[in-house]
């Protein structure tokens, strides 16, 4: 006989506590005996709200899509509310840096993250690509903007964990002039960078939107929509 739910207990609810313990341990300790005991339930209980230890990391994982707000339609630039979400999703990103390997390369099946991407792909196509140029485009934000936090998360880890490489000296410093240049520089502004890098995937989608109009496809809102019902 399956263990019976316990009342006032949601999938919900056992989702946001493994995430609450993904934060302050690290996904190694997510365990159903490791969350039941912060449940105050029995491990076997957990099946009732989730299937199996991997559809709780993918209720982790819509857990932190959650507090991504779907993108809609507002004024201003494209480009303006383009470098907006992809700051945003670096931001809760941040709060949960733990979840980073979680997040990268996660497969689309729950209600929180098809949301979040659907909304996404609503936006990106607004600006005149079609669907599968709009997945890729996705794509490779959501690429730039998981690698570069996974890139801060690791350096603050390291540097918590006091491993600081020491810097080029004497032979290594003539071999490598530049490397020793830049560790005597300002230690980096991950704010800079970030905005510096997503500039790079700004200037990508003007190009792909210019070549669009230059072959007559036209860049507005459904413009894409109407070359396929033609």
């Amino acid at each position: 006989m399956p263990p019976r739910p316990r009342a006032g207990l949601t999938r919900d609810h056992v989702c946001r506590t493994a995430l609450e313990l993904v934060d302050r341990e690290g996904v190694d300790a997510l365990s159903m005996r490791r969350l039941g005991r912060e449940l105050g339930v029995e491990a076997m209980s957990l099946y009732s709200y989730v299937t199996s230890k991997q559809d709780l990391v993918e209720g982790v994982v819509e857990q932190v899509f959650r507090e991504m707000p779907l993108v809609s339609p507002g004024p201003g630039p494209w480009q303006e509310r383009l470098r907006i979400y992809a700051a945003t999703f670096r931001d809760v990103l941040l709060r949960h840096p733990e979840t980073v390997r979680l997040v990268a390369g996660r497969p689309l099946i729950n209600d929180g993250t098809m949301a979040f991407v659907e909304s996404a792909l609503v936006e990106l196509r607004g600006y005149g690509l079609d669907l599968a140029t709009a997945d890729k485009v996705l794509g490779v934000i959501a690429a730039f903007v998981i690698g570069h936090v996974a890139e801060e998360v690791g350096d603050a880890s390291r540097r918590r964990a006091g491993f600081v490489p020491p810097a080029p000296g004497g032979e290594e410093a003539q071999r490598f002039p530049n490397i020793s240049g830049l560790w005597q520089s300002d230690p980096p502004d991950r704010d800079a960078e970030f905005a510096f890098g997503f500039e790079f995937v700004i200037a990508g989608i003007e190009r792909l939107l210019d070549a669009g109009r230059g072959a007559g496809a036209g860049a507005g809102p459904g413009a894409s929509d109407e070359r396929e019902s033609a």
